[in-house]
């Protein structure tokens, strides 16, 4: 919705400028990391990248509707912080286990894929 409030949004605030329609544009603000930016001329399904301090994944921002003065999208963020990950233990196989390894099929030497001795024309 246009507004020079700012709309909370997953680990940003945006707030809509201007929507074009007719060219399918909108120009915006956000507020990322307590810093204020404005994007502007951003075009319809045109990812906007965003690097935050705190992440080492980025943010990715994309409007897939506009009309007037309101514009529907996706902000695209990271479930779980890098510290987070870091910190999930990996399940370990039983030390009695042994690992089970399919060995694959043959043919044997003297059949060959797709050849019957029937369809073999005589005297071969």
């Amino acid at each position: 919705m246009k507004s020079k409030q700012f709309e909370r949004s997953g680990p940003l605030s945006l707030s809509l400028r201007k929507a074009d329609t007719k060219h399918q544009r909108i120009d915006l603000n956000l507020i990322v990391d307590d810093i204020q930016l404005s994007k502007k001329s951003v075009n319809l399904y045109e990812p906007i990248w965003i690097h935050r301090a705190d992440d080492p994944q980025p943010v990715q921002i994309v409007i897939n509707k506009i009309e007037k003065d309101h514009v529907r999208g996706y902000v695209s963020a990271p479930k779980y912080r890098q510290s987070e990950l870091s910190n999930v233990s990996y399940l370990q196989p039983p030390a009695n286990a042994t690992p089970s390894v399919a060995q694959p099929r043959t043919q044997p030497e003297d059949q060959q894929p797709n050849s019957s001795p029937a369809t073999q024309p005589p005297g071969q």
